[in-house]
């Protein structure tokens, strides 16, 4: 006997529906030492839930298990039914019905399925159980299977953590108090990238905690990544992001994928919304690709987009589209699952710092790995989504990572190049945002140095220059309680004539000083196109307010027309002095890849300073 998975309680209320479906009689015990679900005659418990569904398409297709079975701790009387739903069908299959009566806490009650299908007419298991003695409880679910293992998995999971003293000891925690994974062999590597934590602060055998000086991300991830590869016991690893809010039960699953997996594939955890947490951010994403507001793929430059983004899991059709699988190109490291074969025929991540590391590590994998990246649902953990934060300095290497990886893995062109980032540093500058458009430019400069500034440069001394000089220009204010989108009704157009004169004037930028208005102009962007503003509504205006989706601040940016005019001169100058160099510092990169992702590269590069 195998545990495959187990039910899943809830910790609090809010995030209930993502676990169970009960009738409004029904009492949850949120105590997560107490899992306890009292029932009365007629109420029902469903299953039909986010975790707590059998994703029975996902199984057959990527493992070797063919059956799996129930085994429930209940008191009273039942009746148990199980479903099937598929993507296509418009309504549910009735595949098992059972009535068991009796029931006492002290024994399992044994719940047989029929044995999976395969392909098309696979689809999501999930249970029902209604009470019809006066009460009922339940306090446990195993999902098991009487199938051997493929093969026996030991993880490595390394976490990298910069001055996050609270949220990487409560999340090693997590780890460690899980009675199930005590049967399972593990190590937690955490990489002490601030050096802010001591020895005392992790006192189990099963944690090792490495100093490590601030190279990012990448070099965090990597630096418990080679201390594992030699301890040369680990089968697999797991990149964990430190302020992850984490159900140690992802990490369970994973061992369940890896011991019966039939082929080699990475793992890419979904990011379930912190603010919103019964909202799928994204499940996988795609790169040099987004999607418009009808729902198709196009390409788009230097952009990684989200898959399966902004989905409500309470919704039943939802938990339905996620059987529907995509292609799909990397997967973020706040829970990104590997195998030892995949390091040893990729290499190691690029040193990047930060930002497109795991885009890059993803599409190396693909590269090699046929279906090389599953986004399994349900293993998933809570992050800060994305569009609550907007760090000025991330733009640098937003731009410099995304031209090294373009460089490596596709052709970069250096008209198109130029003018993608031209409209970038223009769309800044029309926003006042001069800090933002500086970084694109700064990037862009040391993308253009080639792979020696990787080298020849300190990571944390170039980015404490990096930070400084994303806050050259003082004329922005965050405002914290300023005016949200959803209370601007009205979306703005501007007609051709107005994009003209915007353009020609760079926004305001060539008006005269009494041409411009001690005024703000509302500026709102969202994700949808046709949603936001238009950049005109800040010509001749003194200040803008950019008020950006769902962001829990607006920015206020006042017009400078000096400094816009001085970086739209350097970007000029960059762009043209980069053009005798082009397809050289292309190739450099091309070429210094796979030095960069080697061992003895790393082994260097994160020596200690002398």
């Amino acid at each position: 006997m195998n545990v495959v998975s187990r039910v899943q309680f809830p910790k609090t209320a809010e995030i209930s529906d993502l676990y169970f479906k009960v009738s409004n009689d029904i009492l949850i015990n949120f105590d997560g030492d107490k899992n306890q679900i009292i029932l009365h005659q007629d109420s029902t418990i469903s299953l039909n839930t986010y975790f707590n569904s059998i994703y029975e398409k996902y199984y057959t297709k990527y493992t070797s298990i063919k059956s799996l079975y129930y085994l429930l701790k209940l008191e009273g009387d039942f009746e148990v039914f199980a479903y099937r739903e598929t993507s296509e069908a418009s309504t549910r299959e009735l595949i098992f019905t059972q009535t068991i009566k009796d029931c006492q806490l002290s024994d399992y009650v044994k719940v047989i399925l029929p044995e999976l299908k395969q392909s098309q007419e696979s689809g999501r298991i999930y249970l029902e159980i209604t009470c019809i003695s006066k009460q009922g409880l339940f306090t446990e679910g195993l999902v098991v299977t009487e199938q051997e293992k493929y093969r026996d998995v030991s993880l490595a999971i390394i976490t990298c953590t910069f001055k996050k003293e609270v949220y990487v000891k409560k999340t090693v925690n997590t780890i460690l108090q899980d009675s199930f994974l005590q049967d399972k062999k593990f190590k937690v590597f955490v990489v002490d990238n601030g050096r802010t934590l001591n020895a005392s602060d992790f006192k189990d055998y099963r944690v090792k905690l490495i100093s490590n000086r601030n190279f990012g991300g990448s070099g965090g991830f990597t630096k418990g990544l080679i201390e594992a590869l030699q301890e040369g016991v680990y089968t697999h690893f797991l990149f964990m992001d430190d302020d992850i809010e984490l159900d140690s039960e992802a990490i369970y699953k994973l061992f369940c994928l890896y011991e019966y997996a039939k082929q080699d594939f990475a793992v890419a955890g979904s990011m379930l919304d912190s603010y919103k947490k019964h909202i799928l951010y994204e499940a996988g994403a795609i790169y040099n690709k987004s999607i418009d507001d009808e729902g198709k793929i196009k390409q788009d430059k230097f952009t990684g987009y989200p898959l399966k983004h902004n989905l409500d899991l309470r919704n039943t059709t939802t938990l339905n589209s996620l059987l529907l699988e995509d292609n799909i190109d990397y997967g973020g490291f706040w829970f990104f699952g590997f195998s030892k074969e995949i390091v040893e025929r990729i290499g190691l991540p690029l040193p990047l710092f930060i930002k497109i590391d795991d885009m890059e590590f993803g599409l190396r994998i693909n590269e090699h790995f046929e279906n090389g990246i599953v986004a399994f649902p349900s293993v998933a953990v809570w992050h800060e989504p994305f569009y609550a934060k907007r760090p000025i300095w991330d733009f640098y290497y937003y731009i410099r990572n995304h031209l090294i990886t373009n460089s490596i893995h596709s052709s970069l062109k250096y008209v198109k190049t130029v003018k993608i980032f031209t409209n970038c540093i223009l769309y800044y500058l029309f926003i006042f945002d001069y800090n933002s458009a500086q970084m694109v430019v700064k990037g862009f400069e040391d993308y253009m140095q080639g792979p020696n500034f990787i080298t020849s440069n300190t990571p944390e001394i170039l980015h404490a220059k990096i930070f400084e000089s994303s806050r050259s220009y003082k004329n922005q204010t965050i405002l914290t309680d300023s005016v949200s989108s959803s209370e601007i009704s009205q979306i703005t157009r501007a007609d051709k004539v107005q994009k003209l004169v915007s353009l020609l004037t760079l926004n305001g930028h060539l008006l005269p000083q009494f041409l411009i208005a001690d005024e703000t102009a509302v500026i709102r962007f969202s994700v949808k196109e046709k949603e936001r503003d238009t950049l005109c509504k800040g010509l001749a205006k003194k200040r803008i307010l950019y008020v950006i989706e769902e962001n829990p601040n607006s920015y206020q940016y006042e017009l400078d027309q000096k400094a816009g005019l001085n970086i739209l001169f350097t970007w000029f100058n960059s762009a043209i002095r980069s053009y005798v160099r082009w397809s050289s510092v292309s190739a450099e990169w091309k070429k210094a890849f796979k030095d960069l992702t080697s061992m003895q590269f790393w082994q260097k590069y994160l020596e200690p300073q002398k």
